[in-house]
């Protein structure tokens, strides 16, 4: 079991309000996405008159994939739309995350220092959207125009995969490109090869194209040997108004889960920047978050089930935190990886882990 509790601080006069608001237009839904609310509790049990009211919901949930079932349906207007007008009524909420009832230890960060790279080069990382009409003969054209790519002049590493879950993501294909340096992706995308095969085939066959350059926030190499293993490619953006101070509070609790996840083997945070081939509708992306493991097994289990996961970095996202400054519109792909690409970027080359 899970459980969790919404902490909200008010005026007194709002109790009554408040209080109506969650047994009209919270509960019934929260019910149906599987929240059973265990209590409620006020504090203290009287109004003052120059005392503030705490009021607490304490909610269970059955496990961890529950847990994302209901958070799965968060992101709707009805639940954005509830919580604002909380807001509006509130001084504070916070939503937090118990523990096991008298847990014997907790998870605990392992320090990453050893593991811990500068990054060369500059790379840039696409998500390809193709269109919904494409047959079977223009996906294989496309395919094999891409995959021209790793005769660009000055490139040194490429990877072109096809992403397992494409709904999750705001491609269907994931792109990586490494160059020396600036100048010499510019120069890769005046050649011949660009002009006449890689760009027609985006323009011709993809509906949106997420081209962003990488600017390295943190990266980490524990396996530079990784074959055959499996990439994520997460794409966020902080909402509008997010300040300087809590960006680099989001940016350093995602730089801890490779301490809490040792299946996150090789990993890397970027400061996402549009690229001239970008193409899409949507508004600018802010970070590129990538992760490399040994198998799919390891990012569909131990990253999705660690409470450093959906218990602290999921609040940065979750709408009902009372914290939330990431958008919920994401992209999280996930695609084969021949072998690793932050190991060809890396500054230096750790042992590889046995």
């Amino acid at each position: 079991m899970i459980e969790f509790q919404d902490q909200i601080e008010l005026a007194p006069e709002r109790l009554t309000e408040i209080r109506q608001r969650f047994q009209d237009d919270y509960l019934p839904a929260a019910r149906q996405r599987g929240m059973n609310l265990l209590e409620t509790r006020v504090s203290p049990p009287l109004k003052l008159s120059n005392v503030t009211i705490k009021l607490w919901y304490r909610w269970q949930v059955a496990d961890v994939q529950s847990w994302w079932a209901m958070r799965a349906q968060a992101g709707t207007p009805e639940v954005a739309q509830f919580w604002q007008g909380i807001d509006e009524l509130a001084l504070f909420r916070e939503r937090i995350y118990f523990s096991a009832p008298f847990p014997k230890e907790l998870p605990e960060s392992q320090s990453t220092a050893a593991f811990e790279i500068a990054t060369r080069g500059h790379r840039e990382t696409a998500q390809l959207k193709l269109k919904p009409s494409l047959g079977d003969e223009d996906k294989a054209s496309f395919i094999s125009a891409l995959q021209q790519s790793e005769k660009l002049p000055a490139l040194e590493a490429f990877s072109f995969e096809q992403n397992l879950a494409p709904d999750y993501a705001a491609g269907d294909v994931t792109f990586d490109l490494l160059f020396a340096d600036v100048t010499s992706a510019e120069q890769a995308r005046q050649s011949a090869l660009w002009f006449n095969t890689i760009a027609p085939a985006i323009a011709q066959y993809c509906e949106a194209c997420h081209a962003l350059g990488m600017h390295t926030l943190g990266a980490g190499l524990r396996d530079s040997g990784l074959k055959n293993a499996i990439k994520r490619t997460a794409y966020f953006r902080l909402l509008p108004g997010t300040d300087d101070a809590t960006a680099r509070r989001f940016e350093q609790d995602l730089l801890e889960m490779p301490m809490q996840i040792p299946e996150i083997l090789n990993w890397r945070l970027s400061r996402a920047e549009a690229l001239p081939w970008n193409q899409n509708e949507v508004a600018p992306w802010t970070y590129v978050w990538e992760q490399e493991f040994a198998k799919l097994e390891d990012l569909l289990g131990p990253y999705m089930t660690h409470p450093h996961h959906w218990a602290h970095i999921d609040r940065w996202f979750d709408p009902e935190s009372g914290v939330q400054a990431v958008d919920t519109r994401l992209s999280h792909a996930f695609s084969p990886l021949q072998e690793s690409l932050i190991a060809k970027e890396s500054q230096r080359t750790p042992i590889p882990s046995p």
